[in-house]
């Protein structure tokens, strides 16, 4: 059971280092550091690498303590082992566990979430900014030759941007 309490422990710091990262790609969003949001990115794929290679561990953890119990090895849940454990300080030790993990992964998700309305935020400013120097020049404001054609023989549908360059 140690070897469980260790695992657990190790999974709640992963996903506390993947929560500090989270709040710091906040404030990278905000300021718009591109450099800053690749760096925390490759961060962020080493910590899930991890916690995916302590899952495992963990679930194959469950089912040896499963096993020597002669519980049935389907369960693969703490919230189960929690359930099947007769011992009331291995529930309480495993409980206090999952409570953590719960709490450290709910704000990861606030955090995430906040952080996807900022990438879209983004995402639309740029896309607007794109389609306002791409976009064709309105009549009302570019003097246009009876023929079609602007002053300086440029077509009325190449973009304000063609124009500057």
């Amino acid at each position: 059971m140690n070897k469980l309490y260790e695992l657990l422990g190790n999974l709640r710091d992963l996903h506390a280092a993947l929560l500090t990262l989270a709040v710091e790609k906040k404030e990278v969003l905000i300021v718009g550091n591109t450099d800053g949001l690749v760096r925390i990115m490759q961060k962020e794929q080493k910590l899930v690498k991890a916690i995916e290679a302590v899952e495992t561990a963990r679930i194959q953890c469950i089912e040896k303590l499963l096993s020597e119990r002669s519980y049935p090895i389907t369960v693969k849940t703490l919230d189960d082992l929690i359930k099947m454990t007769t011992s009331a300080e291995e529930k309480s030790q495993l409980s206090a566990h999952r409570e953590e993990l719960l709490r450290i992964v709910s704000e990861l998700r606030a955090v995430n979430d906040l952080n996807q309305q900022l990438l879209e935020q983004s995402l639309s400013f740029v896309e607007m900014s794109l389609d306002f120097i791409t976009a064709p020049p309105e009549d009302d404001y570019i003097y246009h030759k009876p023929n079609g054609q602007m002053s300086g023989g440029y077509t009325q549908y190449q973009s304000y941007l063609n124009k500057k360059a």
